[in-house]
């Protein structure tokens, strides 16, 4: 199984943004063309062809989670080993901040399915803590909903 990062995507089209934007006009076009009335002219900037621009709340937010998470080689472990220790958990190690460790799930109905595994996770996890000697004493492990981020 191919390795994930926390920033990987397992969408196929992630790799390719110029595909992405192609098919994405092709359907605003095939959009706009079935309302549109033979004979009339078409509005210079039609709403069926706009495509959203991030407003600068979300970029910033995400700018700021970046400088905030701490680097840590437990957590770098804990991504690097993650496939080997849980290939069948759909959750990923998203974050360490504070001595919590977010772990990133897409849905509701995941989060729920794994609640009652996090104790048998952090089992798994404590022979990673005690091989680094800079690891931290105690750790929590959370679980957070991110649908685009996994």
């Amino acid at each position: 199984m191919k390795s994930m990062t926390p920033n990987a995507s397992p969408d196929p089209m992630h790799n390719y943004p110029e595909l992405r934007r192609r098919l994405r006009d092709r359907a605003a076009r095939k959009r706009l063309a079935d309302r549109v009335t033979p004979g009339l002219p078409v509005d210079g900037d039609p709403v069926e062809t706009r495509v959203p621009a991030p407003t600068v709340g979300t970029l910033m937010d995400g700018i700021l989670c970046d400088l905030l998470a701490e680097k840590s080689v437990f957590f770098d472990s804990v991504c690097a080993q993650w496939d080997t220790l849980f290939p069948d958990i759909p959750a990923r190690p998203g974050r360490y901040q504070d001595g919590h460790l977010f772990l990133y799930v897409r849905t509701a109905g995941q989060l729920f399915a794994l609640r009652p595994k996090l104790p048998k996770i952090k089992k798994a996890l404590l022979p990673l803590r005690a091989a680094d000697p800079n690891a931290p004493k105690r750790f929590t492990l959370h679980l957070e909903i991110h649908s685009g981020a996994i």
